[in-house]
């Protein structure tokens, strides 16, 4: 008989709880008569742009993989198909946590020496970064952008705090790495320091790099969100959908949120958002349902199928 080891009882665990979750919330869920309602009035046209959002799926997390792989390739070099194994795994840990804190952790436990464990979680963090500067930067040039649509002093108003949350933003951004340098210097020793060695050492022309992955991938999911309106009935102008999907996604990101209610979260930002332009705020409401199936609940299961072995 094969011994139990940590690492088994861990992987064990953690698909239980990620299918343990996922039967909650299908059972909790209260709407699937308008959800199933909506599927059956649906036409082939937009069922044709929910099929290519659904296709979209490899590819964001593609990308996602491509940039992990990138960020450890002088920690610990792998092949495309163990960081994608890697990715879809993390899954299962970020779907359990609050605000996705156990994505790197539950990555990292694919990688044999646990000395690396450490440094690849703060690497991950700066691959963090790079998606939070493409996320805050296009919803703060969102934001700024639709100050111009507004009449009087809000015109002013919205100008003003835009432009400062955008400049703040890119600044520390742009500091962060001779900030770890500094903080390095005075913290010896302890988790801490190791974390900020690593983000050190990363090169600040490495970073541009990162950011460019991550506005593939941001890309790519602000498209998914455009054809799953476009499947819920939601119509809007093209300048309103390059406008208010990355006011979406900069209020989605800086929202706090809780596994349980992640769904309802996101629902009730999509229709506080996209309400101010289009009275279906049930169709709003059900494109976050849908989208969160696709980039939640698929990856999820595709995770639970990843070997718990590294893949050499």
């Amino acid at each position: 008989m094969k011994k139990l080891t940590g690492k088994t009882i861990f992987n064990v665990l953690l698909v239980v709880a990620a299918y343990g979750y996922l039967i909650y919330t299908f059972v909790t869920f209260d709407s699937y008569d308008e959800l199933l309602e909506h599927f059956r009035s649906a036409g082939w046209q937009q069922y044709g742009a929910l099929a290519v959002a659904a296709m979209l799926i490899p590819l964001n997390f593609f990308l996602e993989a491509y940039k992990w792989r990138y960020l450890l390739r002088k920690l610990e070099p792998m092949s495309m198909l163990e960081a994608q194994r890697q990715v879809y795994y993390g899954f299962l840990g970020a779907m359990l946590t609050p605000e996705r804190l156990g994505d790197y952790p539950t990555r990292v436990t694919r990688i044999a020496d646990k000395d690396k464990w450490l440094p690849a979680i703060a690497l991950g963090f700066v691959g963090t970064m790079g998606l939070s500067t493409v996320n805050m930067s296009g919803g703060l040039l969102s934001l700024l952008f639709s100050g111009l649509e507004v009449g009087g002093a809000n015109k002013d108003k919205v100008l003003v705090i835009s432009c400062l949350l955008l400049v703040l933003f890119v600044a520390v951004v742009l500091l962060m790495p001779y900030m770890a340098r500094w903080m390095s210097k005075r913290e010896r020793k302890g988790t801490w320091h190791t974390m900020v060695e690593v983000m050190r050492d990363f090169s600040p022309w490495e970073f541009p790099v990162i950011v460019g992955l991550s506005f593939l991938r941001y890309v790519t999911y602000c498209t998914q969100l455009l054809l799953v309106l476009v499947f819920c009935g939601v119509n809007l102008t093209p300048m309103q959908y390059l406008t208010i999907i990355p006011i979406h996604y900069l209020f989605v990101t800086v929202v706090p949120t809780v596994p349980v209610a992640d769904a309802a979260v996101r629902g009730s930002v999509g229709v506080l958002i996209f309400g101010a332009f289009t009275e279906n705020t049930a169709g709003v409401a059900i494109a976050a349902i849908v989208l969160w199936i696709l980039n939640t609940i698929v990856p999820a299961i595709i995770g639970t199928t990843v070997k718990p072995d590294k893949a050499k």
